[in-house]
């Protein structure tokens, strides 16, 4: 499979004009043909890259206007991509209560009892991002906790991955789960064993019971989130993201920060779920390049989580004797869904952990196309459609040769294998790992990976993703030689798959790279990414970030 179309590095590859913006005196990797490509000089005009080569060649487009930024021997590259987050969620936990990386239950608390002592009475405390995993105690927490902090104000504590909360008794009270709720398809409502009352974790779409009474956010809250958000993701030179699970209100908030002029992001809109597509109008078809907000597809999900249990297995969890998981919606109901993704020839992004997600999500997207196929003979193929499945995290070594074989595209996120294999193999034995985080057996396949961090589930940095994938170790370098390292990336490819690969993955070859006619989309960096220098990944500093030509960033 081949998505990548490729531009020639030529100097004066098109007509001598002034420039807005010349780089010269450092290190430019404009990584056409996917290789380093590194020039002296790049220029810039009209949001554009309109020449890359000898310093002496591209002084012919300076002129007194133009912004001549000397680099200083820092390096030049692509702006990174995100090509799976949520934009929006990170925005509501910058604005609320950040649980990431607290070490207990009485941390998480603690941290909110900020928050709780600024709310008036009756509002909601919400927060996100904690994880019983990373506890001396891994037990899950309880209402009743929230009760003695909070009283009867009603709390929601998102997990880290957003696929289980911790409610409190009042929430659960407004919600109507009472020990007579009978868990939804796709959930779970975890129970204390001698009485059956819930104790204040919900699983899955068990979440969604809560999710429909907490009020919600009016449009200036969700543009403030946005602004917070991108504002955020300029700072660590992120240019782009594939925003996964976009509602129609959203999409419209982001339409008008294009017009307004203060969305200085790419945003590859993925609109959330089936209810969004049947009420959404239009299509993907002939969008400007230069575009800030592009409809690329829908965003479907598969099953839950790894951490939470949720993600569904073909075999009993390691840990949990009995349980595989979930699968959200029925097969049948989830290739509907596909379908009619494919009829209006949108993208695709389905979420799977699990191997059984996985195995179910391969054979409905090809059974999808095929019924839609036999219903109109125009339709394209699967590659054509960027089919892609997010996560693809458990995949059984008999199904991996499978999404080369029908153009089906993993789409990953390195640091979800960094956070999790502290306790993965305890989920899953050591038979299953041979699947697990596979970039290298899906790359040897010759799959492109676009990749993403998936925040807030992770943390934003981009640059943690980077190191993750060269080196499948923690920050602190555990463990020595990495995780399975057989599966670890080269630099190049690391980088790759945060450029040039998640802009390939959505057919758009005017981004992800600095050849000529590219968009200016570029980051300016204290030290080369491409060194192998895995520490100096995490010590990395963003000085300019650089989007369709205009300064949006600049320490």
């Amino acid at each position: 499979m081949n998505r990548i179309v490729l531009f020639v590095l030529v100097v004066c590859a098109l007509p001598v004009s002034a420039a807005d913006l010349i780089f010269v005196n450092g290190t430019i990797h404009t990584l056409v043909d996917e290789k380093p490509s590194t020039v002296e000089a790049l220029a810039v005009d009209a949001g554009a890259v309109i020449a890359a080569g000898p310093r002496s060649a591209i002084e012919e487009y300076r002129t007194p206007e133009t912004r001549v930024v000397d680099l200083d021997g820092a390096t030049v590259v692509p702006g990174l991509v995100d090509a799976h987050a949520h934009l929006q969620n990170l925005g509501a936990m910058l604005s609320n209560v950040d649980l990431r990386g607290a070490r207990s239950a009485a941390e998480c608390i603690e941290r909110a009892r900020a928050r709780h002592e600024e709310l008036p009475d009756g509002a909601w405390l919400i927060g996100r991002a904690w994880d019983q995993n990373d506890w001396d105690v891994q037990d899950y927490p309880t209402a009743a906790m929230l009760d003695a902090a909070f009283g009867d104000r009603p709390v929601y504590l998102e997990r880290v991955d957003g696929h289980a909360s911790w409610v409190s008794s009042a929430t659960l009270e407004l919600a109507g789960v009472t020990r007579d709720t009978e868990d939804p398809e796709g959930g779970e409502i975890l129970r204390d064993p001698a009485t059956g009352e819930a104790i204040g974790i919900l699983i899955d779409k068990a979440d969604d019971l809560v999710l429909d009474v907490i009020p919600e956010a009016t449009g200036p809250v969700i543009e403030q989130r946005y602004r917070r958000a991108v504002q955020a993701c300029v700072e660590l030179g992120i240019t782009g993201v594939h925003d996964m699970g976009v509602d129609l209100r959203e999409l419209e908030v982001l339409r008008r920060g294009e017009r307004e002029g203060w969305l200085d992001l790419r945003m590859i809109v993925y609109l959330s779920g089936d209810a969004t597509l049947q009420a959404y109008e239009g299509s993907r078809a002939g969008l400007d390049p230069s575009s800030r907000v592009r409809v690329e597809g829908v965003k479907l999900y598969a099953d839950g989580a790894l951490g939470s249990r949720g993600a569904a297995l073909i075999e009993d969890y390691s840990d949990r004797p009995g349980h595989r998981g979930l699968l959200l919606d029925d097969p049948d109901v989830l290739q509907e869904h596909i379908e009619r993704v494919f009829t209006r020839r949108l993208g695709l992004a389905v979420h799977a952990i699990g191997d059984r997600a996985n195995r179910v999500v391969l054979d409905r997207i090809v059974a999808g196309h095929a019924a839609v196929a036999a219903r109109d003979a125009d339709l394209p193929s699967l590659d054509a459609l960027n089919a892609r499945i997010e996560h693809a995290q458990i995949v059984h070594p008999d199904d991996l040769a499978r999404f080369a074989e029908h153009g089906i595209l993993p789409s990953m996120q390195p640091t979800h294998c960094t956070s999790d294999m502290p306790w993965a193999p305890e989920r899953l034995g050591k038979d299953r790992l041979a699947g697990a985080y596979a970039w290298r057996s899906f790359r040897d396949l010759g799959l492109i990976l676009p990749f993403g961090s998936d925040f807030p589930v992770e943390k934003t940095s981009p640059w943690l993703g980077l190191y993750a994938a060269v080196t499948r170790q923690q920050p602190d370098g555990t463990p020595p030689g990495g995780w399975s390292p057989e599966q670890r990336m080269t630099p190049l490819e690391a980088l790759l798959g945060f450029t040039v690969w998640a802009s390939a993955s959505i057919d758009v070859p005017e981004w992800g790279t600095l050849g000529v006619g590219s968009r200016a989309d570029l980051i300016v960096v204290d030290r080369d990414p491409l060194a192998n220098d895995p520490q100096g990944l995490l010590e990395t500093t963003v000085t300019m970030t650089v989007v369709d030509g205009e300064v949006v960033f600049e320490r």
